[in-house]
């Protein structure tokens, strides 16, 4: 089937290829006429059966259909030239009959296989002509073999015009000029050249970049992702490329990053105010207390200070929750994300095992925090702990990442507030712990037994982890 294919690149027009068959059926059967009348050696006749095949095959591959009636006719015009003009031999005519029905079987089983080839490469055909997604496909040399709707909608270039041109001319709708695209790359063997970030996930290698050519020259951010085409032998046979449009996407990232810049910039200039206007406040109420000796006066300013403290508290909280959101989350690699919570902080004789290689969740950036007031809470003298463990459970519903610590554990009534903003007790930065993992939809509790120590489960969705 390579000769076939290599002959179809060659004679696209129906008439080169009719032309051809007609030229080496005139030889193959004029030469066994010849040998005929020049009297070939009786054991040299089956032989000028086997060229015959040559333009059945090519018959049958091209034309499936008329290709057996090509090749019964063939087979029936050797038979009649031989039985005529062949030397006169008791058992030799009966030789002729299996020659024949090997040319005939020779067509038919040309034409089945090249029929079935043609049903698989539509049903391909249709898949990748309705995909969602703007896909193209090159072969091994670098011909355009596929381009599909999708691709024709985005570039404004239709199939027809792009089928079995190369040259790198399918990169014109996206650049304005030609190079290499992914799927080259793929092909050369090396696909980080001239593409930035580019990332592998598994077969396929993935970069985002920016068309300059695209929505009517005024350029779009796209995702390109390609993957190699191979034949059953795991042999590269092509590339095959898909294009998505992600500038709204890129945008709305881009417009929610600036809306959080902002937000932090106000947020900050509130808390600096208030923190002033609190320092007054404080500087007051120390004034009343050395001012005042009436009991009732300072009850009452022990009040205010109160609220004053409260308020402090809140200046406190927002200026941790200030940079939440602000990144996109990201696949984050968690016994990294737990070195790097324990080196801020002093474990003295309470030991730190982690046993999280190779889980990684999708989470806010953030998730350093969470590790990091988990053991805030578990370090606390109070609690008594000497050891923090940590690992992970696969279960139907996702994974759950288990933080434990052999201390005092914590009461039913405790349990009840640990993720409310509670700044004093066990419960210190859970609520923003609970916050940040909320994020992704992340989920925490507390499933200890008071007297067996703490036990804090993260229970991440099933589509939030992967085992790399």
């Amino acid at each position: 089937m390579n000769v076939g294919n290599s002959l179809t690149t060659f004679l696209p027009d129906a008439r080169n290829r009719i032309a051809l068959i007609a030229v080496l059926t005139v030889l193959t059967l004029g030469g066994n006429l010849l040998g005929l009348v020049l009297g070939a050696p009786e054991g040299l006749l089956p032989l000028p059966a086997l060229p015959l095949s040559i333009p059945i095959i090519l018959a049958s591959y091209w034309y499936p259909r008329r290709g057996i009636i090509f090749s019964v006719c063939l087979a029936a015009a050797y038979a009649v030239t031989v039985f005529l003009l062949s030397p006169s031999a008791p058992l030799f005519a009966l030789t002729i009959l299996p020659r024949a029905v090997f040319l005939v079987l020779v067509g038919g089983v040309v034409a089945l296989l090249s029929t079935r080839l043609r049903e698989s490469e539509q049903q391909m055909n249709e898949i990748i002509e309705f995909l969602p997604d703007a896909t193209f496909a090159i072969d091994r040399e670098g011909r355009v073999i596929a381009w599909n709707r999708a691709i024709e909608a985005m570039t404004g270039v239709k199939k027809d015009a792009m089928l079995g041109r190369g040259d790198y001319d399918y990169a014109l709708p996206f650049y304005g000029e030609r190079r290499a695209l992914l799927a080259d790359r793929i092909l050369r063997g090396d696909p980080e050249a001239g593409y930035p970030s580019i990332r592998r996930e598994g077969n396929t290698l993935v970069s985002e970049v920016l068309a300059p050519c695209l929505r009517n020259g005024r350029g779009a951010h796209i995702r390109f992702a390609a993957t190699a085409l191979l034949d059953r032998s795991g042999k590269v046979t092509g590339a095959i490329e898909s294009i998505r449009d992600v500038s709204d996407e890129v945008m709305t990232e881009a417009a929610l990053q600036n809306a959080s810049r902002q937000l932090n910039t106000l947020s900050g200039i509130l808390r600096t105010d208030l923190s002033n206007r609190l320092a007054i406040l404080y500087g007051h109420l120390s004034v009343g207390v050395m001012k005042f000796d009436d009991p009732e006066i300072l009850s009452f300013i022990d009040d205010l200070n109160d609220a004053a403290n409260g308020i402090r508290r809140q200046i406190e909280i927002s200026r941790e929750f200030r940079d939440i959101g602000a990144s996109p989350p990201a696949w984050i690699p968690v016994q990294k994300t737990i070195r790097n919570a324990a080196e801020g902080l002093s474990f003295g004789a309470v030991s730190l095992q982690a046993w999280t290689e190779r889980l990684e969740v999708f989470a806010d950036p953030h998730l350093e925090t969470v590790f990091t007031h988990l053991f805030e809470n578990a370090l606390d003298p109070a609690t008594g702990a000497t050891r923090i463990v940590i690992t992970y459970q696969l279960r139907p519903e996702g994974c759950a990442i288990i933080v434990e610590d052999d201390g005092t554990g914590i009461t039913d009534a405790e349990k009840e507030k640990l993720f409310i903003q509670n700044p004093d007790g066990y419960g210190h930065g859970l609520f923003l712990a609970h916050e940040i993992l909320a994020i992704t939809g992340i989920a925490i509790r507390e499933t200890g037994t008071f007297g067996s120590g703490a036990k804090f489960e993260i229970l991440v969705p099933s589509e939030g982890y992967r085992i790399v």
